[in-house]
């Protein structure tokens, strides 16, 4: 029997001439439970949501120490690039606007400039990011035979390689070169191979 059930009985007793016969009926009443919330149920709903807040923490906090690492490690291997080789010029020219920024590489590597577009909407962090990882990426591209006249522009971490090169496995390599590079999500390899 649950405990907000009522049950009643009752005994009629009939009398009649020659005969006595006794009915009993039963009913059983349900009261309403009484509506609140208990002390249990606020408990268990506090948990859950220290929990939830715990959990998006911890995601915030995860998210931005893998951007501060990909932006130390992008700037570590430039100054590593720096150390091996003379320093080189590089001038980069940014608007107001979001208009093209041409980074232009020094005489001695007779590379065409590097144009990359910027959106407006592109947070700082995104943009420097980009900057970062083009910079790394172009050292190792002039360090390669053969792939001095291969530029690239990286925009929100997609690379763009163009140029030409005289062989199919000089072109592979280029992209392998930028898919390496910490923070660059893809790579759209147009580089065209010619002979001869």
């Amino acid at each position: 029997m649950e405990p907000n059930e009522k049950v009643e009985q009752r005994r009629v007793v009939l009398d009649g001439p020659g005969e006595r016969r006794e009915i009993v009926t039963e009913r059983t009443e349900s009261t309403p439970r009484e509506s609140g919330i208990s002390a249990g149920m606020v408990a268990i709903i506090a948990i859950v949501a220290i929990f939830a807040v715990g959990a998006v923490v911890y995601f915030v906090s995860s998210k931005n120490a893998n951007e501060s690492a990909n932006r130390n490690a992008n700037l570590e291997a430039a100054s590593q690039t720096n150390n091996a080789q003379p320093p080189s010029t590089t001038i980069v020219q940014q608007p107001a606007a979001p208009a093209p920024v041409i980074i232009q590489q020094p005489a001695a590597a007779q590379q065409a400039p590097v144009i990359i577009q910027q959106p407006a909407q592109a947070s700082r962090d995104t943009a420097s990011d980009d900057a970062n990882m083009q910079e790394v990426a172009t050292k190792r591209l002039t360090e390669e035979p053969g792939m001095t006249s291969v530029s690239i522009s990286i925009s929100n971490a997609q690379a763009v390689l163009i140029g030409s090169v005289n062989s199919a496995a000089t072109k592979a390599k280029a992209e392998r070169l930028v898919k390496a590079i910490r923070g660059v999500k893809s790579v759209d390899n147009q580089i065209v191979v010619f002979s001869g």
